[in-house]
């Protein structure tokens, strides 16, 4: 399926345009249950994960590869590719550039055959600092109600990314595939971080398996590995540890507390505290109150 240039900014949906010109584009994405089915632009495009990591695949690898938050990608137009966000939580930019685009920079600072070269298959860059930067910029959904934020300065902000990205192709060498251990770094950020959005619930292994397309073994060891702990260990710590900012930051009854971060009740919750470091949610809360009182001193 093309998505042309015109496509993609005349139907970008409600709050993920950030600017739109005749000749590039800059969009938001991401969040729960995005995916992009197997389709091509006439457009370059430049992918930028801001959170979480999407997996890219491409016509010559379509094994895929993950792009995470050090990396940006980079697909050129007319190659087939689809993507798939590996948690709800994932935001990215998206860059779309046209060939007249290129040409009008090519125009301003001289020849961009290097660059040119480097973008005539899929490639993964390193995301400098700068671009980091300006990357967050364009995720910052509240510049979108200040009325100084005008369609000027978010042009200004288009042109400046894309030389940043465009200064990064030129110096470094395209980064490889994934390794399978940086997969599995990957893997296992993205797994903590979807089971720390749920404290509520326990998420089961089979369930985490399945989302991530893994087996239940693989993602086993390699949490086990880069964590330290087993996920059914780790989902319990993590909501035993949001229960406890509950129970100081605020004054809901134990029962209340526990019924958000997963508990059966408010016993169920007193004993898994119990078990950790001796202390009932009456004594965690009065040891936070003395403290408090001790540090206004």
């Amino acid at each position: 399926m093309l998505r042309a240039f015109d496509t993609i900014t005349g139907n970008a949906p409600a709050g993920t345009l950030v600017v739109a010109g005749t000749e590039r584009a800059v969009l938001r994405g991401g969040g729960l249950g995005y995916a992009m089915p197997w389709h091509w632009h006439d457009c370059l495009m430049l992918l930028l994960p801001s959170r979480g990591a999407l997996d890219l695949r491409c016509e010559a690898r379509r094994e895929g590869t993950w792009v995470t938050e050090d990396r940006f990608a980079v697909v050129p137009a007319e190659h087939p590719h689809e993507t798939l966000a590996l948690r709800e939580g994932q935001v990215h930019v998206a860059v779309y550039v046209t060939e007249a685009a290129i040409r009008r920079v090519e125009a301003d600072l001289g020849c961009l055959d290097r660059i040119r070269s480097e973008t005539r298959a899929s490639a993964l860059f390193p995301l400098t600092p700068g671009i980091r930067a300006l990357q967050a910029l364009c995720c910052d959904r509240d510049a979108d109600a200040d009325p100084l934020a005008s369609a000027a300065e978010r042009e200004h902000l288009a042109a400046a990314l894309l030389i940043r990205c465009l200064a990064a192709i030129e110096r470094a060498r395209p980064l490889p595939a994934a390794t399978s251990q940086g997969h599995g770094a990957a893997l296992v950020d993205e797994v903590r971080a979807f089971v720390e959005a749920r404290p509520d619930r326990t998420v089961s292994l089979d369930a985490l398996a399945d989302r991530f397309d893994v087996s239940r073994r693989h993602l086993t060891r390699l949490f086990r590995e880069r964590v330290g702990l087993s996920v059914g260990a780790f989902q319990q710590a993590r909501r035993l540890a949001a229960a406890t900012e509950l129970l100081i930051r605020t004054h809901l009854p134990v029962g209340e507390a526990a019924l958000r971060t997963g508990f059966e009740s408010g016993s169920a919750l007193a004993r898994s505290l119990r078990r950790q470091d001796g202390r009932s949610p009456t004594e965690i809360r009065t040891a936070s109150v003395a403290m408090a009182r001790s540090a206004a001193r």
